[in-house]
């Protein structure tokens, strides 16, 4: 584009002068190249495309990284690209003005997940998922057609010996590698879609502990993903464009202001909003309940105090289930001005971690049938189900029956529930102990796709609707008023339990 009539005429792209000439001789000799003869097969070095198509073969000879083969000369010359844009800096109130004027229509929200390396939510300003994908495969597209790459697979291969990888400087590069190639994909996607859909991006606001905690594992690339994902939006072009049109060559777009650090980041880089990680995993997104008890057992009265505060507990004889009426008033004031009246139930199932003995104490799973575990307890100690159960467990003197009743109150309370090592949507998925309106207990298995469909999605949704929340609170406000888009829990849960956006 710097010798093309329309940018000369523009000047988008402007050649500056200081550039450099190098020279850099040949670093692989004769005796060392690697050459493919031609219509020899070549193995494809992915193992995913390989499945596919084992190798590849060309009518002509190919050397293997060739250009360092060569001597050759290297022409460094500096391009200051937007020349005559007007250089502000921050961008943030064009945004706010953007969404006020509703020329926003969608959010993205990202999860940077347990079972997945990113999972992508797109919703409207109704709170509708128009899309939810997991970002561990990504489709390339080709001439002779597309193929899908599943990086978590890759990582998870190139980290089967990281010792090896450590000591082989080589082996580091290829993850090194991988992972830029990961995030270059990832980024570009999520980067067309927020263009499509004139959407704002948002993140979780992840402190720096957790940031490296979950680095300790080679394939948790967040920060180097925030990172590239801001420089990325600070001045996208789509090449495939037309030179002439927004986000073409000629007219690319700022999305995000300039990336300094994390610590100057605040809540929002342009288009790019953080908010805060307070329940939005471990939440049911049909009715808003989270779980907000403290369940550890400390001393048999104090055991015996906590079930007194319910309105009741009793045995659901036609639905075959225990239930736990409650106002969580009784219990915390974590829940003050939020819905606080709740029936928890024991329904469905529950995946119980525990350290096994008879493989030497390490983690194991199980899976627990709640109603009955807890009719096997009161039976256990000679409690009639069908008669006031309240009563009967208040007055139980024994320590172990409030420890096992408090560890099955854990578990109908567990929102997700996943399987150690397991890649299967069936181990890893969010269960309500709550119904709706509708009677239905919200489980990410047997959902619509109007719904979350597993735990990691589940996460996204909601970083979305906080998202969404952001939207509201800004088309909420006039232009000279001072915004504070921090939204606190107690805001969060009157958002989600009374689906306020809805009636916008």
């Amino acid at each position: 584009m710097l010798f093309d009539e329309r940018n000369t005429k523009d000047l988008v792209y402007k050649l500056n002068g200081q550039a450099e000439i190098f020279f850099r001789r040949a670093s692989i000799k004769p005796e060392n190249q690697v050459i493919h003869q031609a219509n020899q097969p070549i193995e494809n070095k992915n193992p995913l495309r390989k499945a596919i198509k084992p190798n590849s073969t060309f009518s002509y000879k190919i050397t293997k990284n060739r250009r360092f083969t060569l001597d050759h000369f290297e022409f460094h010359a500096p391009i200051t690209m937007n020349f005559k844009a007007p250089g502000i800096t921050n961008i943030n109130p064009l945004v706010i003005d953007k969404i006020r004027k509703s020329e926003i229509t969608h959010v993205i929200g990202i999860d940077r997940g347990e079972r997945h390396l990113l999972y992508l939510s797109l919703i409207d300003l109704k709170g509708n998922i128009i899309k939810q994908m997991t970002l561990n495969t990504i489709t390339d597209k080709w001439a002779g057609g597309e193929i899908a790459t599943d990086y978590q697979a890759l990582l998870d291969q190139k980290e089967g010996d990281r010792l090896e990888a450590r000591r082989n400087w080589k082996t580091i590069e290829n993850i090194k590698e991988l992972k830029e190639g990961y995030l270059s994909q990832a980024i570009h996607l999520i980067a067309q879609l927020i263009v499509e859909n004139k959407a704002i991006l948002v993140l979780e606001d992840l402190n720096t502990h957790f940031m490296h905690g979950r680095q300790k594992v080679e394939k948790q690339v967040y920060q180097q993903f925030e990172k590239q994902l801001i420089t990325k939006l600070n001045y996208y072009v789509d090449k495939k464009k037309d030179a002439d049109t927004a986000g073409g060559l000629l007219h690319a777009l700022q999305l995000t202001n300039k990336f300094e650090s994390f610590e100057k980041l605040g809540k929002q880089s342009g288009f790019l909003f953080y908010v805060p990680a307070w329940n939005t995993s471990k939440i049911d997104p049909v009715t808003g309940f989270v779980n907000l008890l403290n369940l550890h057992y400390e001393t048999r009265e104090k055991a015996s105090l906590f079930f007194s505060k319910f309105k009741c507990i009793s045995f659901n004889t036609e639905k075959n289930w225990f239930e736990f009426v409650m106002d969580y008033n009784e219990f915390t004031k974590k829940a003050d001005g939020t819905r606080t009246n709740w029936t928890l139930c024991t329904f469905g199932e529950r995946i119980e971690t525990f350290r096994n003995p008879q493989a030497n104490l390490q983690w194991d799973n199980r899976t627990i049938n709640l109603t009955q575990a807890f009719n096997d307890l009161f039976q256990d100690y000679g409690i009639d189900i069908y008669g006031n159960l309240k009563n009967q467990i208040c007055s139980q003197q024994k320590a172990k029956f409030f420890e096992q009743l408090l560890h099955l109150m854990k578990l109908m309370l567990q929102m997700r529930n996943s399987k150690k090592n397991s890649t299967s949507a069936e181990d890893d998925y969010i269960l309500s102990p709550v119904a709706d309106d509708n009677g239905v207990f919200y489980d990410s298995r047997s959902c619509s796709e109007s719904l979350p469909r597993d735990a990691d999605a589940n996460g996204a949704y909601n970083i979305a609707r906080k998202g969404l929340w952001i939207i509201k609170k800004i088309q909420a406000s006039s232009a000279d008023e001072r915004l504070n888009l921090t939204i606190t829990n107690k805001e969060w849960l009157n958002f989600v339990q009374t689906k306020q956006y809805l009636n916008d």
